[in-house]
């Protein structure tokens, strides 16, 4: 029988011993999101990190913090390297993780080095493990494939508490694939902090007085069939569209992302943005949000359920996704766009070539009936927090 999906309630006493946040990089976005919501909910964070030499800025870490090294991108080796150097200092640091109530650590890999750290602390702490993504070699059945689950398992299995943000994942993958029978929390990509964002756009008439259909598309931008969809769309519909992109190239396009977006002047890149701050002015400017996710098709994809969404929910903005994936699942199920199956440009171009405004002003009246609270994640991290409190509670 498998584990339940967590809904803690009640806010217990708790002795705000630290968390400790295991993770392959302090200034990753969704490293960044989640100590700052555990230091919202009141509790002190101690991070164990490696820094990764990226072309951007570096932004100091916002809590106390132990540095495990330095890796840079396609630099394996190196990265080896860094990963050995980690355990002496793991060592000399190992008295002030024996403080921390709970570990909580982003991703297999670095929760190999926090069972070390917890084996050379000497104490029995609760290790609570967030896996977000599935990695396409982890579905394989080839030898590595194999071997990787089987670390997994080993991981998982002494996990006190799984962290996934789908039920995807958890139907696809953990469940029959890992046969994983422990405790999961469903913690979604939601919008967080949201307490200081404006309120949604009634948005502008679209098309009327000669302007195009928007479609923004925000946020990592690994996906190369979405980048030769919207490529596409931009060059068969001309001023009938406007596409826009915000974020930052990733995973395997990011060297090719200039050759695949191209020079159309409809389908325009508009470099990164600082969130959550300007997400407001981003949604405002669009009529329909790009959840398309391909990158694999058969896997990860097919399960996630990206941030888009939730942002487009906290700003009104219908969606645009695949039939057949959780995204599409979770769009029809709040009625909050459209969804699409193969051919997919094919699709898209007769569908914004046909669309009434009316039918569109339809469907965002009715993106603008549901409660912000359902995409922004205050709520869930204050149930993360009492669960982690209770497992804390209970060694």
């Amino acid at each position: 029988m498998h584990g339940p999906i967590s809904h803690a309630a009640g806010v217990p006493e708790s002795s705000r011993s630290p968390i400790a946040f295991f993770a392959h990089e302090r200034g990753d976005a969704r490293v960044m999101k989640r100590i700052a919501a555990l230091q919202d909910q009141g509790r002190k964070v101690i991070g164990f990190t490696f820094h990764r030499e990226r072309d951007k800025a570096d932004v100091p870490p916002t809590w106390s913090n132990v540095h495990l090294g330095t890796t840079y991108n396609r630099r394996y080796l190196q990265r080896l390297w860094a990963l050995a150097r980690s355990t002496g200092i793991l060592w000399a640091n190992r008295d002030r993780l024996a403080t921390c109530g709970v570990i909580y650590v982003v991703n297999t890999d670095n929760a190999l080095i926090a069972l070390l750290a917890r084996f050379l602390s000497g104490k029995n702490i609760p290790l609570v493990l967030e896996l977000a993504d599935i990695q396409p070699v982890m579905t394989g059945q080839g030898m590595v494939s194999r071997v990787l689950r089987g670390i997994e398992r080993f991981v998982l299995d002494r996990t006190a508490l799984l962290v996934t943000t789908s039920p995807g994942f958890v139907r696809e993958y953990f469940q029959p694939v890992q046969q994983y029978g422990g405790e999961i929390f469903l913690l979604e990509n939601k919008v967080y902090p949201s307490g200081k964002l404006p309120g949604p756009s009634p948005g502008m008439v679209p098309v009327e007085n000669g302007r195009p259909w928007v479609i923004g598309c925000f946020g990592a931008l690994r996906c190369k069939r979405s980048m030769e969809i919207m490529h596409e769309l931009a060059t068969r519909l001309g001023d009938r569209v406007r596409i826009i992109l915000r974020g930052y190239p990733a995973g395997t396009i990011a060297d090719e992302f200039d050759s695949l977006l191209g020079d159309l002047p409809n389908l325009q890149f508009g470099g990164s943005y600082f969130y959550p701050d300007e997400l407001a002015e981003m949604y405002a400017e669009i009529d329909f949000n790009w959840t398309f996710d391909m990158s694999d098709p058969n896997g990860n994809s097919a399960w996630l359920l990206p941030n888009r969404i939730y942002e487009g929910g906290c700003f009104s903005v219908p969606a645009l996704g695949a039939t057949e994936t959780e995204t599409g699942r979770w769009i029809e199920e709040r009625a909050l766009g459209w969804t699409f199956a193969e051919p997919l440009a094919e699709n898209l171009a007769a569908f914004l070539t046909s669309l009434d405004v009316e039918d569109w002003q339809v469907v965002k009246g009715r993106c603008m009936t549901h409660s912000r609270g359902e995409f922004t994640g205050e709520k869930d991290y204050k149930r993360l927090v009492i669960r982690l409190e209770e497992l804390e509670a209970a060694v």
